[in-house]
């Protein structure tokens, strides 16, 4: 429990800091939808090569989606290194925009799509290994993806502040995590359930709309559900960016906004108990 009020704490300390640019809210917005429009128009050719009655396309549909996986991620990815790159411009007593913030991110484009590489390879090996074993094999990609997910927390920041490649900020990410990793596990858990809270009034409301069968207010109740959880989706995204950034920041010893406590950063740094 202890955690989990803590993660809170630190979601709102986050949002006290996007709400001063409250434009980079927008910057996940765009990357998601950038990021599905790339990878349906990459996956597109292996869909249409793939799609024969013999089923011997059945690798070009696979290349061709590892390939669109890549590129959405880079992107995506991309996304976030803005706010990060934003969040920090504004601890360092700045005062960000879109445009410099992604200025910043820019620079990293090379290192940030070797992550995105790294990111991929990981993601179709570990779904390799489920495919190929069954039971054992889920539990093993469930367990993969969670280690890797938790080690490389700060990945992108050290890669925005420290400009260095995808197994460095891998490292370095795990260096920087290794004493504990509990914040982390319970911010994104806890950022995960607020989304979901934030999202099921919009579900409630689209799904009795639909209910209806009249035409128009199914239209309504879709439109209105997308938008909803896009806008909860893209501020959950945002905050996790800034979460990562000050925890970051923290860790290296740098100024953190004084929305984060240091009581509640250093958590994530002690050693267990």
């Amino acid at each position: 429990m202890h955690r989990l009020s803590n993660a809170w704490r630190l979601a709102q300390a986050s949002w006290r800091v996007i709400a001063r640019d409250r434009e980079l809210i927008l910057v996940p917005v765009v990357a998601a939808v950038a990021a599905v429009v790339a990878f349906l128009v990459v996956v597109s050719p292996g869909a249409l090569i793939g799609g024969g009655d013999d089923g011997s396309g059945g690798w070009a549909l696979w290349l061709f989606g590892a390939l669109a996986l890549l590129v959405a991620t880079w992107i995506f990815a991309i996304g976030q290194a803005t706010v990060v790159a934003g969040a920090g411009q504004r601890m360092d007593g700045g005062n960000p925009t879109i445009g410099s913030a992604f200025a910043q991110a820019r620079g990293r484009v090379g290192r940030i799509f070797e992550w995105a590489l790294l990111a991929t390879v990981v993601a179709l090996v570990l779904d390799f290994l489920e495919d190929r074993l069954g039971v054992a094999g889920r539990i093993v990609s469930w367990l993969g993806g969670a280690a890797f997910s938790i080690l490389s927390f700060l990945a992108l920041p050290v890669i925005v502040f420290e400009n260095v490649g995808a197994i460095d900020a891998f490292k370095r990410s795990a260096q920087l995590l290794k004493a504990t990793w509990g914040e982390q596990v319970a911010f994104t858990f806890g950022m995960g359930l607020l989304g979901f809270l934030l999202a099921l009034p919009a579900i409630l409301v689209g799904g009795l709309l639909l209910a209806t069968g009249v035409v128009v207010l199914q239209a309504i109740g879709v439109v209105a559900a997308v938008l909803w959880i896009g806008l909860v989706a893209a501020t959950v995204s945002a905050l996790s960016a800034v979460f990562k950034t000050a925890l970051y920041r923290h860790a290296v010893g740098r100024p953190v906004d004084p929305a984060f406590t240091p009581a509640d950063l250093s958590g994530a740094f002690q050693p267990k108990s």
